[in-house]
């Protein structure tokens, strides 16, 4: 199929223009001559660019909600509000309202994908879209860390990095080696230091064949979720999920990755 596409121009029009161009690209890209091979990239980014896009505009909440007394918001706590008239039954009612205010705080995130073998393909692509997510998201405050055998930090979080940088860097990691997640995970939560927020995302489909049990440092995180990918052991993987007191979210189908990167968003 890559062969015919090189030579057909009109090929190479439908395949641009193909409604799973993503998944197409994922599969073919490293088949495509070097001209084609560049306007795929440069498509692809543009592509997974919009859509995370459209992924961070359906909403999802930021900050922490506190308890405060008088009227700061609507959202309103009744139980703490009778309790406060109880207690101070001559103030003003307004005075007794107890409403929770929603405060924005400046926490560090940081991303960790698999880019080992057995991620070659749509899952790879699927890796993209959601860092391309992370960073449209936070826009600061965030790193990405890659990792196989060895681990390598693809953006630091202090980094100011354009999105489609970022992406040629995704983009340009070799697809190869084994899966160390601990090491992965001590890089990025060396990138937190600063922080008294800590949030990780780790991507993977595997559970780790390098490195040591990433148990121990997975706890340190102040939350920890997990996107996996088949074939990956669920319940394995669940478990660096729980020592990080965070979510797993188990994608099975391409289609299921963007409720996925979402829902772990909002799982904050």
């Amino acid at each position: 199929m890559a062969e015919a596409i090189n030579r057909d121009s009109g090929l190479q029009d439908e395949f641009l223009g193909d409604e799973e161009f993503l998944k197409y690209y994922a599969e073919l890209n490293h088949l495509l001559r070097s001209d084609l091979k560049k306007k795929a990239r440069e498509f692809a980014k543009k592509l997974i660019i919009k859509i995370a896009n459209l992924l961070v505009g359906t909403g999802v909440s930021r900050g922490t909600l506190y308890l405060r007394k008088g009227i700061f918001s609507d959202e309103i706590d009744l139980d703490a509000t009778l309790e406060n008239i109880v207690c101070n039954p001559l103030e003003d009612l307004e005075e007794n309202l107890a409403t929770w205010d929603r405060q924005r705080e400046e926490q560090g995130f940081v991303i960790m994908f698999d880019h080992s073998y057995s991620m070659r393909g749509p899952k790879i692509v699927l890796a993209a879209l959601t860092v391309a997510a992370i960073a449209v998201y936070f826009k600061k405050n965030y790193g990405v860390v890659a990792f196989s055998t060895e681990v390598e930090t693809v953006k630091t979080v202090t980094d100011k990095v354009h999105y489609e940088v970022l992406l040629d860097r995704v983009f340009d990691l070799p697809i190869e080696g084994l899966t160390n997640i601990s090491g992965a995970l001590a890089t990025g939560l060396d990138q937190l230091r600063d922080f008294n927020r800590t949030f990780g995302l780790l991507l993977t489909d595997g559970g780790w064949t390098s490195g040591e049990n990433p148990m121990a440092v997975a706890s340190k995180f102040g939350r920890l979720n997990v996107i996996a990918f088949p074939p990956a052991n669920p319940d394995k993987i669940r478990l660096i999920a729980e020592a990080g007191r965070g979510t797993m979210e188990f994608v099975e189908d391409e289609e299921q990755i963007t409720a996925a990167i979402v829902r772990s968003l909002q799982a904050r």
